[in-house]
C-alpha cells in the first residue's frame, strides 16, 4: 500500500476527505470547553424559550452587523430583553448570524435565528414530490434545514438508532465525541465497528475516528473514505490535529470502501506506534509522538454521517479498559459540542399568506423532526385566519402583530384581533405571542411610557405569554414607511424609549410575566365601558367578581394551576387614570395583589377592593377559594 504526503492546500482540495473541516482552523483554537452543549428540551416542547419560568421578551431589529457588538448587546439585555430576533440585515450571511450567537452567549441572550438560507427556502420555493419549476422535494428541503440547524445547533449530531450509534454530520470544523475516561490511557487497542454513508460532499461516504484525544483541535483523527485517490479507489486519510491544524498524509487502500457495509477497525497504539487494521488485515503503520495519552471517540464533518458499534478498547496486557454497544444511552461519552448556548431556534417566517401555510407545516414538520429543542417561528399577520395557521402548522407559539398607537387615537380593531388569536389558540393550549408598538412610522406615533403599559397590560389580559418589541434599533430610512423614534436611533442613540422599557422589562413584565405564564385565560371582559369594544365580554357578576365600579377597565379572568383563580384589572386608557372598587363573590375567601418590584403577594383579606391605577396599569389579583 502506498502512502503519500499531501501539503495543506492539497489537501484542502480534497474537500471529501474531512469535508471541508480544516478550511478554518481558527475554530479548533480553544479549549474544548469552550464549546456549550445545551442540554436537550423534550420533544415538540420549543426549546429554551418554552422551558422554564421565564417569560419571553424578544427584540426585533436588533443593532445592524456593524454595531454587532458585546457592549451593544449587553445594553439589550440590560434593558431586560431575553431574546433576539437576528434580522436588521444579520441575515446576509451565516458568519454573522455566529458572531452574534456567540455575543448571546456571552451575555445571557438567546437568539432566534433569522437566516439567509431559510429566507431563500421559503420565500422562493413550493415543497413538493410532484416536482415542478421552483419546487424543491421533502428530502431537498430537509438536507438544507439540517444543514442550517447544524451551523447553530452543532450539538445534535448523535443518536442511537436500532442499537447503533449514528454520527449524523458535524459543523463545517468537524466534530469530535470521545469517551470520558480515558485521559491517562497510554498504549491501547481502540476496536470498532463502522458503516460510512454516502452523505458527504460529493456523495462520498466516511467514517473518522480519534484517539489520544486531548480536545476537538488536538487530537489523532483517522478516517476511511471511498473518495479516490491517486488511482486508488478508497483511502485511509490520517490528521494529526495541534491547535485546530491538521498534518495529513494519505495511505491507498486497494480495495473499495461501500458504503453502509459495515467494517470492523482496531488501531493500536504502542508508543510512538500506530497500526491500524481493517477486517482483520493491516493496512497502516504510522509513527507519530505528538500525543502520549488520552481517550478514543469518533469525528465527521458536515454532511458526512456513519454508524458505529461494538467499541472496545483493550491494554496491552489484555485488559478491558472500555465498551460500548450503545444498547441504551450515551451517557459514558462527551457529545460533541460547536453550537451555542444561545441558539432557542429559527425565525422561519413573517407575515406568511394563507395559501403559503401548506409549505410552512412541511418546513416546521422538517425543523422539529431534526432539531426538537429548535423553535420553529412564524409571526402571522393583523386580521390573519388564525384558526387555519393552528390547524395547518400546529405551532409550539402563536404569534401576531397589530400596531395601535395611531397619529390620532387608537386602532379600534385591536381587541377583535386579540380575541381572535386567543380563540384561536386556547383550545389547544397554545402560548400567545404579540408584537408591541415601539416605534412611530407612518399614520403611528412613538409611543409614550403610558403606551408601551397598555400594550403590554391589555396582551396579558388576553393570556399573552410572551412580548415582542417592534422595533428595538430604528430602521433605515431606505427600507420605506418613515421609521422614527424606535428604542435606539438608525445612528445607535438612546431615545427616551430605552429607559422606558427597561422600566417595564425590569421592574414589571418579567416578574409578572412568570406570575402568569402557568395561567389558563378562562375570559376576557369590559367593565364600565359603553359601549364594550369588539373583541371584549362585557363583565357580568359571577361568583369570584360580583361587581366591578368605577372608571372603565379591561378584566382578564384566569385559573391557575391549583385552585385559586386570577384576575388581572387592567386601566382601559393610556391616558387617564382609573379609580376602580371591586366587590368579591359569594366564592371568595380572600385575595391577594401582586406587587412585582417586590416580587411578592400582599394579603388583602376579603373586603371590597380599591385600586387606582395609573395610564395604562394593572394589577394582579390572586383569588383564594372560600
Amino acid at each position: 500500500m502506498a502512502e503519500i504526503i499531501l501539503t495543506r492546500q492539497g489537501f484542502l482540495r480534497m474537500s471529501g476527505a474531512l469535508g471541508g473541516a480544516v478550511a478554518a482552523v481558527g475554530a479548533f483554537a480553544g479549549p474544548a470547553g469552550a464549546h456549550v452543549r445545551r442540554e436537550p428540551a423534550a420533544a415538540g416542547s420549543g426549546g429554551p424559550l418554552l422551558a422554564d419560568e421565564t417569560f419571553p421578551i424578544g427584540v426585533f431589529w436588533p443593532p445592524p452587523p456593524l454595531q454587532t457588538t458585546l457592549e451593544r448587546w449587553q445594553e439589550m439585555a440590560d434593558a431586560g430583553f431575553t431574546y433576539v430576533h437576528s434580522n436588521n440585515y444579520l441575515y446576509a450571511d451565516h458568519y454573522i448570524q455566529r458572531h452574534a450567537l456567540g455575543i448571546a452567549d456571552q451575555v445571557g441572550l438567546k437568539v432566534l435565528v433569522d437566516d439567509g438560507d431559510v429566507r431563500w427556502l421559503t420565500h422562493q420555493f413550493t415543497i413538493s414530490d410532484d416536482g415542478g419549476a421552483f419546487t424543491l422535494t421533502r428530502a431537498e428541503a430537509e438536507t438544507k434545514l439540517r444543514e442550517v440547524i447544524r451551523k447553530y445547533a452543532g450539538d445534535g449530531f448523535w443518536q442511537i438508532v436500532d442499537g447503533r450509534l449514528l454520527f449524523d454530520g458535524g459543523t463545517g470544523n468537524g466534530s469530535i465525541g470521545w469517551t470520558l475516561d480515558g485521559a491517562e490511557w497510554t498504549d491501547y487497542t481502540f476496536e470498532f465497528d463502522t458503516a460510512p454513508r454516502a452523505t458527504g460532499a460529493g456523495g462520498y461516504a466516511q467514517a473518522g475516528w480519534a484517539f489520544r484525544v486531548q480536545d476537538e483541535g488536538n487530537a489523532y483523527v483517522w478516517l476511511l473514505t471511498n473518495r479516490p485517490a491517486d488511482g486508488a479507489p478508497s483511502a485511509l486519510v490520517k490528521a494529526v490535529f495541534v491547535g485546530g491544524a491538521p498534518q495529513v498524509t494519505t495511505t491507498l487502500l486497494p480495495f473499495a470502501v461501500v458504503p453502509d457495509q459495515t467494517y470492523r477497525v482496531a488501531t493500536t497504539l504502542e508508543g510512538d506506534t500506530i497500526t491500524t487494521t481493517i477486517d482483520g488485515v493491516v493496512v497502516d503503520t504510522t509513527t507519530d509522538a505528538t500525543f502520549a495519552s488520552g481517550p478514543v471517540g469518533f469525528r465527521e464533518a458536515g454532511s458526512e454521517s456513519a454508524f458505529f458499534d461494538d467499541v472496545v478498547v483493550t491494554a496491552p496486557d489484555g485488559e478491558v479498559l472500555f465498551t460500548e454497544d450503545f444498547a441504551s444511552d450515551l451517557g459514558a461519552w462527551r457529545r460533541p459540542g460547536g453550537g451555542f448556548a444561545s441558539f432557542a431556534g429559527l425565525h422561519v417566517y413573517d407575515e406568511p399568506s394563507v395559501a403559503k401555510l401548506p409549505d410552512l407545516a412541511i418546513v416546521l414538520d422538517i425543523i422539529r423532526s431534526i432539531d426538537p429543542e429548535c423553535l420553529p417561528y412564524v409571526n402571522h399577520l393583523p386580521g390573519f385566519d388564525y384558526v387555519e395557521a393552528v390547524e395547518q402548522t400546529n405551532p409550539e407559539v402563536l404569534s401576531f402583530d397589530r400596531y395601535p398607537i395611531l397619529l390620532e387615537g387608537e386602532d379600534a380593531g385591536y381587541f377583535r384581533n386579540w380575541a381572535d388569536v386567543r380563540a384561536a389558540a386556547l383550545p389547544g393550549g397554545i402560548p400567545t405571542w404579540a408584537y408591541i408598538q415601539s416605534v412611530g412610522y407612518t399614520n403611528h406615533a412613538v409611543p409614550t411610557k403610558d403606551d408601551l403599559y397598555w400594550q403590554v397590560n391589555i396582551s396579558l389580559a388576553y393570556g399573552c405569554k410572551g412580548i415582542q418589541y417592534f422595533t428595538y434599533w430604528t430602521p433605515d430610512p431606505a427600507r420605506g414607511e418613515n421609521f422614527t423614534g424606535g428604542i435606539m436611533t438608525v445612528e445607535g442613540e438612546r431615545t427616551p424609549l430605552y429607559d422606558h422599557t427597561r422600566e417595564v422589562n425590569t421592574r414589571y413584565l418579567a416578574a409578572i410575566g412568570r406570575q402568569m405564564l402557568p395561567l389558563t385565560s378562562t375570559a376576557v371582559q369590559a367593565a364600565n365601558l359603553d359601549p364594550v369594544p369588539d373583541g371584549l365580554e362585557p363583565f357580568a357578576p359571577d361568583d369570584d367578581v360580583e361587581q366591578v365600579r368605577g372608571d372603565a377597565v379591561v378584566l382578564g379572568r384566569f385559573t391557575g394551576p391549583d385552585e385559586q383563580r386570577y384576575l388581572l384589572v387592567a386601566n382601559h386608557s393610556r391616558h387617564e387614570r382609573a379609580n376602580v372598587g371591586v366587590r368579591w363573590g359569594s366564592a371568595v375567601g380572600g385575595v391577594a395583589t401582586y406587587e412585582p418590584e417586590r416580587e411578592r403577594y400582599r394579603d388583602r383579606g376579603d373586603r371590597d377592593l380599591s385600586l387606582r391605577l395609573g395610564p395604562g396599569r394593572a394589577t394582579l389579583v390572586r383569588i383564594e377559594p372560600r
